[in-house]
């Protein structure tokens, strides 16, 4: 995910002279996984966090910088803005195993349509191009310049254009795109608030205007309902029942708001923190600067461990047991 202006700096501070492996340490089939996609080095970190014990990394020759674990459980899936394809990875095999031709220009992805679909969003042509599961691409809706963010819900998908300020909508159905709306300029990051017909965006500022705010939108007509202070620059959100956590990179902050947008805790965590996810009850923060990823207590915001993970963590990838 789920990072706007680090994308351009990618292409310059990975190695591109790496030498190539074409077989990796195989990953235990059934554990629950933590990893995280490691730009500064290029490789990709593994904890078994069954047997809470690390895994060898892998140390790629390609400059990924994101992917995903399919339904199957076993294929890892990961991608690069200035990659021509997007790779798959038997992870208990350690092997790669296939290559779907995409150009260059990936710089996200997600699950749609129940897990039946992949939503890619491709920034050299400014498009959304939708993938089944084997690799055939069966649709492409164009969207605003540099989409980047992508959300799903009630069978639409939300697509946040970082350099623009319109919002893309998608119906997942028809494969159609919707009337969109203006949202804040710069905006990253986004969650649905459960119920209430509204999409949180965050965001990381245009210019010498740092976002400090949470901007709340009605998704019924597109306006703005309110701001929530979370500074400095909320660029990513998870959520479980009762609560939602933002995670403010420039300030190394993880919030904790009520559904109303009520402060109800904070923590530093990390230094230059961009990831946050859910992980068997617990949440899960990567930080890009201190290369480690943390365990974290929703109830009272405590770190209950910590893990050592390779250079500059971009991307966390999950597989619960």
């Amino acid at each position: 995910m789920k990072r706007t202006y680090l994308l351009a700096a990618v292409v310059f501070t990975v190695l591109l002279s790496a030498c190539s492996f074409e077989s990796y340490e195989p990953i235990p089939k059934d554990s629950s996984i933590i990893s995280t996609v490691n730009i500064k080095e290029m490789t990709i970190s593994y904890y078994d966090m069954d047997k809470e014990e690390k895994l060898p990394d892998w140390r790629v020759d390609r400059p990924y910088i994101g992917g995903m674990i399919l339904p199957d459980g076993d294929t890892l899936l990961l991608y690069g803005k200035t990659l021509e394809t997007v790779d798959l990875y038997s992870l208990s095999k350690g092997e790669k195993i296939d290559s779907w031709e995409t150009g260059e220009g990936i710089v996200n992805s997600l699950l749609v349509s129940d897990g039946t679909e992949i939503a890619f969003a491709d920034q050299n042509r400014e498009s959304i191009r939708f993938f089944d599961i084997n690799g055939k691409e069966v649709k492409e809706v164009r969207a605003e310049k540099d989409p980047l963010t992508l959300l799903e819900a009630e069978d639409k998908l939300y697509v946040i254009s970082y350099n623009q300020d319109m919002l893309t909508v998608i119906d997942l159905m028809n494969k159609e795109r919707l009337p969109g709306f203006k949202v804040h300029p710069a905006a990253a990051g986004a969650i649905m608030s459960t119920g209430k017909d509204e999409l949180w965006i965050g965001g990381h500022g245009k210019g010498t205007q740092i976002e400090e705010r949470i901007h709340i939108y009605d998704l019924k007509n597109g306006t703005l309902k309110k701001e929530i202070p979370a500074p400095v620059m909320p660029v990513d959100f998870t959520k479980n029942e009762d609560n939602i956590f933002v995670l403010s990179h420039g300030s190394n902050t993880l919030y904790k708001l009520s559904g109303e947008g009520t402060k109800k805790d904070s923590i530093k965590v990390g230094a230059n923190p961009f990831e946050i996810e859910v992980f068997e009850d617990k949440l899960i923060v990567a930080g890009y600067d201190s290369n480690e990823v943390y365990i974290i207590n929703p109830e009272n915001l405590s770190i209950e461990k910590t893990l050592k993970v390779g250079d500059g963590p971009f991307q966390i990838v999950t597989r619960e047991r």
